[in-house]
């Protein structure tokens, strides 16, 4: 595989088509797009060093008994939230997030037939990439949904074994013995040690398992199938590509350290960081949409073809 040609070709297309950047916004409002700028900066501060010779403590002599006056707090009124307005919230909130995702996921889609066809030479349009992604949306959301359930089996497996261990403790009460205790612990760490794998493993294959549903018209589970079949036969030039991945996104995170800062704070300018981040997300989406090109066989026409303006 010839990277550099890659990499270039990639740029290309997202400049001459910039509606794919359009779509990487999408992809980038729910905080899942490919996208190396960093906002703010890690910054520690250290007080100098202060080095105390160790005492022993010491007693402190007793202190008077303050009088009490516990009519100074019978006027005070703390305003609180009615549970059904928190929970109103909550829920607006959680719709709200729910729109975004499904979106961001819709998007996606559209991305990878977007970049696809035009590499094909065929060509395409914002309608015409939304659209392919809107028909292939339940089986992307299943694709999106499936790396999630790991991590839910382990969230509801600590909720049963915490709710064991209060019943535990109330059977008990103080004469809880520490071998329960490191039972319940031993369970959620072996949970954790299984979950945690399958979810990184899985979330690994949906890069893969996206371009299987929009370029092969499989479904959830053949698409996670063929995404790992392609990525175990290329398994050299995918771990290349996401390195190369890794270094464009640590020089762009160094890059955009102030400006990102700026941008943060200034609200005016969110819309400029946005599109600094879709502009990333919809240049490593069709990256990998033109690796798996080739690597499954399916070479991109002539330049001339694909470019007849530059070619005119």
């Amino acid at each position: 595989m010839d990277y550099g040609k890659l990499l270039s070709r990639t740029w290309n297309i997202i400049w001459d088509h910039k509606f794919l950047i359009l779509l990487g916004v999408l992809v980038a409002l729910s905080g899942s797009g490919s996208s190396g700028a960093s906002t703010g900066s890690n910054l520690n501060f250290r007080g100098p060093d202060l080095d105390f010779d160790a005492q022993p403590p010491q007693e402190l002599p007793e202190l008077p008994q303050l009088p009490e006056f516990p009519e100074l707090g019978r006027g005070l009124r703390f305003p609180v939230l009615p549970v059904a307005g928190v929970l109103a919230l909550v829920g607006v909130l959680l719709v709200i997030g729910l729109a975004v995702w499904v979106v961001s996921t819709i998007a996606r889609g559209g991305l990878i037939a977007g970049a696809s066809a035009i590499d094909a030479g065929v060509g395409s349009t914002f309608s015409q990439a939304w659209s392919a992604g809107w028909h292939k949306g339940w089986t992307l959301l299943g694709i999106g949904i499936l790396p999630a359930i790991p991590a839910l089996i382990l969230f509801v497996g600590g909720l049963g074994l915490a709710g064991a261990f209060a019943g535990l403790r109330g059977l008990l009460g103080e004469n809880l013995m520490g071998l329960p205790n490191a039972t319940l612990i031993a369970l959620f760490g072996g949970l954790a040690c299984i979950a945690i794998p399958i979810a990184l493993v899985l979330n690994l294959l949906r890069t893969f398992a996206n371009r299987a549903c929009m370029l092969e018209d499989l479904g959830v589970f053949a698409a996670y199938r063929r995404g790992f079949s392609v990525l175990v036969e290329n398994i050299g030039p995918a771990l290349v590509l996401f390195l190369i991945q890794v270094a464009i996104s640590i020089g762009l995170g160094v890059a955009m350290i102030l400006p990102g800062i700026l941008m943060a704070l200034c609200c005016v300018l969110w819309p400029v960081l946005l599109l600094i981040q879709g502009a990333i997300a919809s240049y490593f989406s069709t990256m990998w949409t033109l690796a798996w090109r080739q690597w499954t066989g399916v070479s991109a026409p002539d330049v001339a073809v694909l470019e007849p303006s530059v070619a005119a």
